[in-house]
This record gives structure tokens, C-alpha cells and sequence, in this order.
């Protein structure tokens, strides 16, 4: 484990003393320790302070991993050690403090940094590891898949880590692929789970590292001893002479990428993950209006719909807010991308078709195919047209250069350390919106929200933007939402896929009360949860009497629901009685989505949600249940229960969302505008960057079909094609 520097203070009673015993007092000694290991999404730190032996201050800090389960996991540790203040350091039996339920691996890291406090503490560290038994077996990891964990097989021998094979999974297997090439030889090379996971396979990457820390375990080991931080470079290499700097190679980077090279620029792409295509290559297919491959193929070569009439419906919706010209320019030139796609770069897409909205007007399109080959040759097809194209994968923007208040390029840092100063003539932002940044989504959104998307997006680009002076246009907009389940996913089998169902319908079924972070209601629970869900915020809470769970045990739910998506298998039958029913709860509040209370007041005070709006809302929703007043939200009266009596439950359901909306005001140019009204002449956003153009933040992300899709492609394609005119040669 890797040791941080020792503080020493030493505090005397009496100045310039030469012995205690002339002092006529005593001498406190007061030691700060501090160890470092990496933990779900960076560092997670340690800091002892130990006074005369015992334990004064003990806390852990990771501000990069997930505020909901890595977060919550170290303000849960922080809260046990208080009850260490005064133990002797020496007595501190580490291996005592249970991991936190869902958070295996932000509880590995800590446990990793307080051993290495406390052996700092004690005089035992030492740089030699316990020695390990040479083994080959395989062993089960919790990935990102919500159906199957990853089976590793590790191979330990003469001490170090082998060997490491992936076996049969559940995760998305071009996802998983970077972490197998990318982490399993950094791990074998540096022999520490302290390499990075890859940006945009972190869960994978992790899964891998906890599959390796229980080979070492099992084996005689502490895997605790294996978290040492790899060492990383600290030089700089610079980059010059490009026209285009595409920052971020997901959907709206590719297509910025071969629009420019296309249109005779040179180009240099980067890209956080260890992968290109982003959240696009996760997505079922684009908006593309009356693309003529489409048209001729599907349609006698007849348009599918009129334009304008497209155009008034959407404009109308969005009340006013959303900019005609970009809305108008989307429409009529999200067909020619798909085109452009198809004809130039190979890409496959399948029938045009209707989705949700109403008028079932047919506008999208799924990719059909290897949807990360066809981004992978489409890049490398842009990358060949000039010696001079390059791209670079795990390579993340952090700042614009900038050169007397002109912007100059972009600097990033490798993931092996490498800081990079690439030049070019324009910069174009595709780095996909802020869902991942927890800061961003609380300033503008009001909450952490969970999330379909890859955490890659971070926000960086529009932060980068604004840092140059640039506007924002309905940035505070809802983000894309279309999933809703438990807030937290038990992918352990301390539940049967059938188990979790009943789990999953709990905060799916009309037959509860459904209020959002302020306790209040905000929607008819018959209606559609997973479309709905962010009026009441990151969380919703599903609100049951005990009388209801007695129901269910006995006699079972009326209307049980099952997700779309993250569905975990396993089924759950209308009027079957559920009589694991307690098991089932137990389970679901050892991971915080079920909270029990004897009162409504107690059962807020748990929530965090204001007693009187919770009271008022059982009141009300308690009236309607009995017919005594009528439900102004239209609610069934039979699928409603008395919420008179306790005890009371709240079963913890979240939307999982595809991405935010809002972000930079561009032009129709896609440069992005400043707060005085004027265009940067240099400086493009593409895709969820910009895309706040064309919504409003008095209502959420249309439901055309594939709006968001169609827009990162189009909008690429434009600004590629708009940067490489202005700024090539």
C-alpha cells in the first residue's frame, strides 16, 4: 500500500526544554497518518490523527465516486468511526467493519486505506505483501449487468497476479471488451488493483478488480495490500497544426470528426473512454425526416410525412422556447444525415418508423448491425483522408487554451498521467452533457439522478465553454427519461430473480401512494411512472400501510408492473399471494430501498422529506381511498388503500436517465454564443452539448422517436462541415 507522508507534531510544556523530567510535566505527542487507494470513480483517502496511543480523528474521503452509492457508503463508514474516538490504535480490528451492502467497491478501497493508517499508526507497515498460495480458479464479481455476474478466472503464481480471463457475463460485450484490453495488462504489468478502471467501463473494470482482490483472499492474502496507486507520468507532450479539434468521440464526435475530414480538414479527435461511440452505440436509432435511401426503399419514394406540419407540432410544444431555425434546420437535414451515413460510411439503419407521440408519425430509425464497427470504420475511414487525422482514446479535455481571450486548443491528460497541449484553428464540444456530474445536475436539475447513460458525461465541455464566456440554453431542462425502477439494483442473490420482481412492482404498481422529494404527490399513479418520474425528482417513494404489505403476504397485489428495461427477470403474478413478503423488505432496507417507520412523521424524518407534506398527502390520498372526496389526479379508487394506520413503508423508486437536455446556446452555425449575444468564431457544440436549442425547460424531451439521436448526428455533421469551411488551410 502506498504510504502518504507522516505529520509529527510535538508539543512541549516547557521552551527550549532538554528533558521532560526538567520541565516538571508531561508531553503529548499528536500523529496525522493519511493512505490512498483507488476506489469506484478515483481516490478514496484516509486520514488517522492518533494523540498517546488512541484513535482522536478517523475519516475517508472520495469525492469521485458515485454521491448515491459510493458517496453514501463513505458518509456511512464516517459515521462508524466516530465510535473509534479513543480506542487504542493498536486494538482497531479492521477487518470488523462490515462492507457497505451495493458499494463493494468504494468498501474495498476503504478497507485498503485503513489498513495502511493503522499499520502506519502501529509500526507494522511494512512494503512486503502476505504471500499467496499459486491457484487458478474462477470466481464471481457483480458487473454491471443486472441479470448475470462476470465470472473471472484468476491465476495466482509466485506471488503475483498471472493471469486474468473473463468468462461468461451479462455486461455489453463492446463495453467489456476495453476493460479486457485495456485493464487486465495494466493490472498484470504494474501487479496492483490500483491502475484506473477505463472511463466508460468502470463497473466492468471493477467487477474484474473485486473477482482479482477475492482470488487473493481465498489464497492466504490481503487484498488490501494490493490497491498501491500506479505511478504515473508527469511529462508533456505537444500537438500542433490541426484545423479541427473534435473534443469527445461519441455520436456527435464521430460525426464532427468525418464531416470535417470530409470537407478537407485536418483532424484530431480525443476521446475519455476506452471506446468511441459514447452512449450512441448503446442507443436503439436516430430521427431522420424523409431520408431519400429510406423514402425510395420504403415508401415508392414518397415522403413519409410533411415537414412543416412536424415543425408547427413541435415548436407549439415546446411553447415558445425552442429556437425556430435550429428546430427548423434539424428537421429538414436529419434525413440527409442518415443519407450521408449510409451512402459515404456504410452505417445500417432498419425501417422507418413511428414511436409514442400521438400523431405516430413515422421519424426514426434503429441502427441495425455492429453499431461500434460502423463508428470504429467510419473514424478510421476520416482518419486515412489526411496523413495529419489522428485520434486518441482515454485521453480526457480539461481545459481550452487560450492566447490573448482567443481560443488556441485544448489540453488534456492520458490516463497513464500524460498531459497533452494539442493546437488547432476551431474547437468542436461533443462531450455528450453533464448526467455524470452530480455538481452540475444539482445546480440546474436539483438532484443526483441515476442513470442509463455512460458517467463519461461529465459536463466538461459545457464547463469549458462557459469558462470562455459562452450562454447556456435551457440547461435546467428535465433530462431523457424513459426507465423507471428500485433505486437502488440488488444484482447479488440474496434475492431470487422472482423475489426482485415483487421488489421492482412495488415502485411500478398503481396501488400505492407515489410522492416525489418534497413528500408531495406529483402524478396520478396510474400513469405512466417511467415518463413521469422526474417530476418528483431523483427519488420517488412508493408508500405502503403495513395493513397493505399484511394484504399482499396473504392475497397478493392487484396490478404488479414490470419494467421496459433493467428488468431482472423473474415474474410476479396479480393476485398471488407473496408470502416471502418480510424477506423480501428485509433485503430491500439492508440496501436502502425499503425504510420501515412506526409513523409518518418517523418514516419522514427517514426520507428526509418535510413531516406536514407527507401527512397531508396520506390525508388527502386516504379520503379519496374511501370515497369520501374525489382524487383531483383521476386516480382508480379500487387499486387505493387507507394510509389511517401504521406502521408505514417506502419503497425507494428512481428514474434512470439517458442523458441531460439543456446545455450551451449555440447558433445556427453551431458556434457557440456568449452572454453579450455574439458567437465565438471558433468554438462549436454538437449533440447534448447544445441540444437544449430545440426544447423547453417548461416541459421534458419530446417523444417523436429518436430526437436526441438525430440531433447528436445531424448537429456533428453540421459543425464538422462548418468548421473545416471556415478555418481549413
Amino acid at each position: 500500500m502506498h504510504k502518504m507522508h507522516k505529520l509529527t507534531a510535538i508539543v512541549l510544556c516547557c521552551a527550549m526544554a532538554l528533558s521532560m523530567a526538567g520541565c516538571g510535566g508531561s508531553s503529548a505527542k499528536a500523529e496525522s497518518y493519511t493512505a490512498t487507494a483507488a476506489g469506484f470513480g478515483g481516490d478514496v483517502t484516509a486520514t488517522l490523527q492518533v494523540a498517546d496511543g488512541k484513535v482522536e480523528t478517523l475519516a475517508v474521503a472520495g469525492d469521485k465516486e458515485t454521491k448515491e452509492v459510493g458517496g453514501a457508503a463513505i458518509e456511512t463508514f464516517n459515521k462508524e468511526f466516530e465510535g473509534l474516538k479513543g480506542q487504542a490504535a493498536a486494538d482497531v480490528d479492521i477487518s470488523a467493519i462490515d462492507a457497505v451492502a451495493g458499494a463493494t467497491v468504494t468498501s474495498t478501497a476503504v478497507r485498503a486505506v485503513l489498513g495502511d493508517v493503522f499499520a502506519q499508526a502501529t509500526g507494522n507497515n511494512t512494503a512486503e505483501k502476505t504471500p499467496v498460495t499459486d491457484s487458478t480458479a474462477t470466481y464471481s464479481a457483480i458487473g454491471h449487468s443486472e441479470l448475470q455476474p462476470m465470472q473471472v478466472e484468476v491465476t495466482l503464481k509466485d506471488n503475483k497476479i498471472d493471469a486474468i480471463t473473463v468468462g461468461e457475463n451479462g455486461e455489453t460485450a463492446e463495453i467489456l471488451q476495453t476493460a479486457v484490453d485495456r485493464l487486465i495488462p495494466r493490472i498484470i504489468e504494474k501487479q496492483t488493483l490500483g491502475v484506473d478502471s477505463i472511463s466508460g467501463a468502470t463497473v466492468s473494470s471493477n467487477a474484474i478488480k473485486d473477482a482479482v482482490a477475492q482470488a487473493i483472499d481465498a489464497n492466504g492474502g490481503d487484498s488490501t495490500q494490493w490497491y498501491t496507486p500506479a505511478e504515473k507520468k508527469t511529462d508533456t507532450v505537444k500537438l500542433d497544426g490541426y484545423d479541427v479539434i473534435v473534443v469527445g468521440l461519441g455520436g456527435s464526435g464521430m460525426a464532427s470528426y468525418i464531416s470535417a475530414a470530409q470537407n478537407g480538414a485536418t483532424v484530431f479527435g480525443l476521446e475519455t473512454a476506452g471506446k468511441v461511440g459514447g452512449n450512441s452505440t448503446n442507443t436503439s436509432g436516430p430521427m431522420a425526416i424523409n431520408p431519400e435511401t429510406k423514402m425510395a426503399a420504403e415508401n415508392n419514394g414518397e415522403k413519409f410525412l410533411n415537414e412543416e406540419d412536424l415543425i408547427a407540432d413541435w415548436l407549439d410544444y415546446c411553447r415558445g422556447d425552442a429556437k425556430e431555425d435550429l428546430v427548423r434546420e434539424f428537421v429538414y437535414e436529419s434525413g440527409k444525415t442518415m443519407d450521408w451515413l449510409i451512402n459515404d460510411y456504410d452505417f445500417q439503419f432498419g425501417e422507418i418508423k413511428a414511436f409514442f407521440h400521438p400523431k405516430q408519425w413515422k421519424v426514426w430509425a434503429t441502427y441495425t448491425g455492429d453499431k461500434t464497427a460502423m463508428y470504429v470504420n467510419a473514424l478510421e475511414k476520416a482518419k486515412a483522408m489526411n496523413e495529419k487525422n489522428d485520434y486518441m482514446l482515454e485521453l480526457t479535455a480539461t481545459d481550452l487554451i487560450m492566447e490573448d481571450g482567443v481560443i488556441k486548443g485544448v489540453k488534456a491528460v492520458s490516463y497513464d498521467g500524460t498531459t497533452y497541449e494539442i493546437y488547432g484553428d476551431s474547437v468542436i464540444l461533443a462531450t455528450g452533457g453533464f448526467i455524470g456530474n452530480s455538481e452540475m445536475t444539482e445546480k440546474y436539475l436539483g438532484g443526483t439522478f441515476n442513470t442509463k447513460a455512460m458517467l463519461t458525461e461529465n459536463g466538461s465541455g459545457v464547463q469549458m465553454a462557459l469558462s470562455a464566456g459562452a450562454d447556456t440554453y435551457n440547461i435546467d431542462m428535465p433530462a431523457m427519461v424513459h426507465i423507471a425502477q428500485t433505486k437502488k439494483l440488488i444484482k447479488t442473490d440474496e434475492l431470487t430473480p422472482d423475489q426482485k420482481a415483487a421488489l421492482t412492482a412495488m415502485v411500478l404498481t398503481p396501488e400505492s401512494m407515489i410522492v416525489g422529494t418534497d413528500g408531495t404527490r406529483f402524478m396520478s399513479e396510474a400513469g405512466n411512472i417511467a415518463f413521469d418520474n422526474w417530476k418528483g425528482g431523483d427519488t420517488y417513494y412508493a408508500i405502503y400501510s403495513g395493513a397493505q404489505m399484511d394484504s399482499f403476504k396473504t392475497s397478493g397485489m392487484l396490478a404488479p408492473a414490470a419494467p421496459m428495461f433493467l428488468n431482472q427477470g423473474g415474474k410476479i403474478e396479480a393476485n398471488t399471494p407473496i408470502a416471502d413478503l418480510d424477506d423480501i423488505l428485509a433485503v430491500g432496507e439492508k440496501y436502502g430501498i425499503v425504510v420501515k417507520a412506526d409513523t409518518l412523521d418517523e418514516l419522514a424524518e427517514k426520507l428526509g422529506v418535510p413531516a406536514e407534506n407527507l401527512n397531508t398527502a396520506a390525508t388527502e390520498y386516504t379520503s379519496y381511498a374511501t370515497g369520501a372526496t374525489t382524487d383531483p389526479m383521476g386516480k382508480d379508487v379500487a387499486m387505493m388503500s387507507s394510509l389511517a394506520d401504521g406502521p408505514y413503508y417506502a419503497v425507494l423508486g428512481a428514474g434512470y436517465y439517458y442523458g441531460t437536455c439543456g446545455g450551451l446556446n449555440i447558433d445556427d452555425s453551431c458556434r457557440v454564443i456568449k452572454t453579450d449575444g455574439t458567437a465565438i468564431d471558433n468554438l462549436f457544440a454538437v449533440g447534448q452539448d447544445s441540444m437544449g436549442v430545440l426544447f423547453s425547460n417548461q416541459v421534458p424531451y419530446v417523444t417523436y422517436g429518436g430526437a436526441a439521436q438525430g440531433w447528436v448526428l445531424t448537429s456533428g455533421r453540421l459543425a464538422g462541415a462548418n468548421a473545416a469551411e471556415a478555418f481549413a488551410g
